[in-house]
């Protein structure tokens, strides 16, 4: 999304209607699914225009509006990977992921995310990087259709840091976690983002991870 309108740039959370660009956002959820209605023009929509100064974002030279990203595709000795469905928009199958917080280093807020949505804490010292790439047309809740993407690798021993298969809880953005295969989770109707990286970085998903011994 390119920001096409004047925009006073200071410290200041703000929420714009994407039609009218209104700052008359309120957030409802409407059959389990996390909207936003403009009081100002009165249409509904599935995403808002959020300036957030807390994250990591900028416009490039053409007024694209840039978020960054980090996610881990945890993954069990079956090579079955952690996804479950968002309740924010997108409302695709995703993995644990979240905005890069300004200042904050991708693997920390890879390990953030990791706790906050799906409850796995201490693991920032295993995750891997996959893959770092800018992904045009990967859109989010908060207006941005180009993320910079980190994507860790994280694997778990017969789900122990997750929990078993089906006990795993998610955060208010999601539900239904489930653990697929890639082939599984391809047909599954993934986010942007985690398609991409599945599709270019499936090799590097499915490597053993380096052990040290004692």
């Amino acid at each position: 999304m390119k920001i096409d309108f004047p925009l006073v740039r200071d410290h200041t959370f703000r929420e714009f209607c994407l039609y009218c660009h209104a700052e008359a956002v309120t957030w409802i959820v409407v059959d389990g699914r996390k909207r936003c209605t403009c009081a100002a023009c009165g249409r509904e929509a599935e995403r808002a225009l959020v300036i957030d100064p807390r994250i990591s974002w900028w416009t490039d030279a053409d007024g694209e509006y840039w978020h960054e990203s980090a996610g881990v595709f945890v993954r069990d000795r079956g090579a079955r990977f952690l996804f479950f469905q968002r309740t924010a928009f997108p409302y695709r199958l995703t993995v644990p992921a979240g905005h890069v917080e300004s200042g904050e280093e991708p693997r920390c807020a890879a390990a953030r995310e990791l706790w906050e949505e799906v409850g796995i804490r201490g693991a920032e010292g295993d995750l891997r990087l996959v893959a770092d790439e800018y992904l045009r047309g990967d859109v989010c809740r908060r207006g941005s259709d180009a993320h910079r993407w980190h994507a860790f690798l994280l694997e778990v021993d017969e789900h122990r840091e997750a929990g078993a298969q089906g006990e795993v809880t998610v955060n208010e953005e999601g539900e239904a976690p489930v653990w697929l295969t890639l082939d599984q989770a391809r047909s599954g109707r993934p986010t942007f983002a985690v398609e991409r990286i599945i599709e270019q970085y499936s090799e590097r998903l499915l490597a053993a991870v380096p052990r040290t011994t004692d």
